[in-house]
């Protein structure tokens, strides 16, 4: 079969990619940018790149034609400052979203799977092993998160439109070797000292990730069921995290800490210190556009419970993860990707003494707001 990946040039899409190909599809990807990361081989004979973005009618009626499914993966402000850009954040998450579908339906695609997200359910609370019944946000803590769920919404109305079937699959924290947003990004955090602390709020703060071996799994396991007459996956979502017992959301990366010999974080500050700490971070970047260290949703992501019941795609996709929570390959990623690094760096003490400053800067702002904290809620 013939199967489109909007944004299949992200680690996400190309991990999809080679699993569809190993199946013997042949994929089309469209992105704006197709960069090479280590150990995604992709088959060059079974793949055609539509350089394009997602808003272009051109580029998405040149990747949708003769295709027989698509699985819309492309999104903007999943994490950092970027999560924080609603214009640009609706028009490609939403528009963007809206356009993709159109053209499934005009160009004949018959299915259709879309990457949502977790950030439908959860933000502001606790939530323990919460299924697909549980309602929609209507309070959202940045606008990537609204985006998704106004995004979700619309493709599980979409189902049935002409001859298109929809199905909207939620992650969480996808990680992998090699996967930029989750995985790299705290690893580096780790790497340049800025995780000295924990400031949990549930104790235990207990959560689930989405691996990229399940993630991409999961896609496919989706697509294949809407091929049934009259499949139960039709307009439906679908949780997708990781098997097995909840993991604890901070101690989960410690194997990697461990692996890089990194100093675990020795002692914890209160929740709402880090809360008000990320709210100063997104002020910062509204006003002079520097890149927050954390924002309040990430902030709630390792500091509040949120566990996720997986029933529903065990029974209707067949979903069986596999390797829950296995942190085995990245650290061997980790490990070969930061001695490589080190010798790159060794030639840029710059980039070192860079990040020496920002580390001071965050010792200072932390005790800024210890010393605020302590002044206007202890005493």
């Amino acid at each position: 079969m013939r199967m489109c990946l909007i944004g299949g040039g992200g680690y996400f899409g190309q991990n999809l990619a080679m699993q569809l190909q190993k199946e013997g599809h042949f994929v089309v990807a469209l992105d704006l940018n197709f960069p090479k990361f280590d150990g995604l081989d992709l088959d060059l004979v079974k793949l055609q790149k539509v350089k394009g973005s997602v808003l272009d009618p051109h580029s998405l009626d040149e990747a949708l034609q003769d295709c027989d499914a698509c699985f819309h993966l492309a999104g903007y402000g999943m994490s950092g400052g970027a999560s924080l850009e609603r214009e640009k954040i609706m028009l490609i998450n939403v528009k963007g979203t809206d356009l993709v579908m159109d053209h499934c339906v005009q160009n004949g695609v018959k299915r259709f799977v879309f990457a949502s997200s977790i950030g439908v359910i959860f933000g502001h609370k606790e939530v323990y092993d919460i299924d697909e019944s549980e309602p929609y946000l209507t309070q959202f803590m940045n606008p990537y998160c609204e985006s998704k769920c106004i995004a979700e919404q619309k493709v599980l109305k979409m189902n049935g439109k002409g001859d298109l079937k929809t199905v909207a699959l939620r992650f969480r924290g996808i990680y992998g070797p090699g996967e930029p947003r989750s995985t790299l990004r705290t690893a580096d955090m780790c790497m340049r000292g800025f995780i000295k602390a924990t400031f949990e709020k549930s104790e235990p703060c207990l959560t689930q990730y989405s691996s990229m071996k399940n993630s991409a799994y999961a896609m496919r396991l989706a697509e294949e069921a809407l091929r049934k007459e009259n499949s139960p996956a039709a307009g439906q979502p679908y949780n997708i995290v990781d098997d097995g017992p909840p993991v604890e959301a901070i101690p989960f990366w410690f194997p990697i800490m461990d692996a890089l010999e990194i100093t675990r974080p020795s002692f914890k500050i209160p929740y709402h210190l880090a809360y008000f700490f990320a709210i100063v971070c997104e002020l910062l970047y509204y006003v002079f556009k520097i890149e927050p260290m954390f924002t309040r949703f990430e902030v709630n992501l390792i500091s509040l419970t949120h566990t996720f019941n997986i029933s529903k795609a065990k029974r209707d996709l067949g979903y069986a993860p596999m390797e829950n929570h296995d942190l085995t390959e990245t650290i061997v990623f980790l490990k070969n990707y930061y001695k490589q690094k080190e010798l790159e760096e060794v030639k840029d003490d710059g980039a070192l003494d860079k990040d020496q400053q920002r580390l001071k800067l965050l010792i200072g702002s932390v005790a800024v707001l210890w010393s605020l904290y302590h002044y206007f809620f202890l005493v």
